[in-house]
């Protein structure tokens, strides 16, 4: 269900995602299902980013993998 239609088409950079608690991987999945496409942004969890990506295609919506540099 889709409360902020305002968002929808809109793109999202999540960095640093908390993935050991979730709530990074909770913030993009919450986007994606307000129609946002999401880039998911990761320093050494490359598996685990790509994981995040896939939940959020599962809204209709794009994602994109990129590692940062740290």
């Amino acid at each position: 269900m889709c409360i902020y239609t305002h968002l929808d088409g809109r793109r999202v950079l999540k960095t640093a995602l908390t993935f050991d608690r979730g709530l990074g991987a909770l913030i993009c999945e919450r986007f994606a299902a307000e129609g946002c496409n999401i880039a998911v942004n990761y320093l050494s969890s490359e598996d685990r980013a790509k994981e995040v990506a896939a939940k959020v295609e599962k809204h209709s919506v794009k994602s994109v993998v990129i590692q940062g540099v740290g």
